[in-house]
């Protein structure tokens, strides 16, 4: 039997004045063992108490947060550098959904790629002088002059990450000197 008939009867028994026992009873008399309960009659009763006579169930489980995949893309080629926490604040969802939506657009993520970086005319001839000084002194000065001592060594190192993008399978990613 319809679940939905079944609240009707509830409503209306409700509206009698009997007691949600009773009538839990009673159903399961007239349409057969295990149709209802006296917890679910109880709970409808509840419901009815409180001035809700909807008849439908409540919504269960987390609501659907769907994301407009037009948008998504129209954010993404705008800036495709975008990491996907941005864009999940943007669209309120979680990282989670905004990746399964970028696979849906076929967007993948791609790392910028290194190239060499182009020194002009000028770098070139002081990275020549300096190598060829460097020549020289190896030949004129002796080995005690080239020994520097210190008791502590502070060394700058910049480790530089490329970027990320958001692309198309087939696109070719940005270029960054290396």
């Amino acid at each position: 039997m319809d679940m939905l008939k079944i609240r009707v009867i509830m409503e209306y028994e409700f509206r009698r004045g009997s007691k949600a026992a009773e009538v839990a009873r009673n159903i399961n008399d007239a349409y057969g063992a295990n149709t209802t309960n006296d917890r679910t009659t109880s709970y409808w009763f509840t419901r009815f108490r409180s001035g809700n006579f909807d008849l439908r169930n409540d919504l269960r489980g987390r609501p659907k947060m769907l994301v407009d995949n037009d948008e998504l893309k129209a954010i993404v080629e705008a800036d495709d550098s975008q990491i996907t926490p941005e864009l999940a604040a943007v669209f309120e969802v979680s990282t989670k959904t905004i990746l399964v939506h970028l696979h849906q657009i076929g967007k993948v993520k791609k790392l910028d790629k290194w190239v060499p970086h182009e020194l002009n005319e000028r770098q070139r001839e002081i990275r020549v002088e300096t190598c060829l000084a460097l020549l020289h002194r190896r030949t004129n000065e002796g080995i005690l002059k080239r020994i520097v001592t210190c008791d502590e060594t502070w060394i700058l190192f910049d480790n530089r990450k490329r970027s990320t993008s958001w692309l198309d399978p087939g696109s070719v990613p940005k270029q960054c000197a290396k």
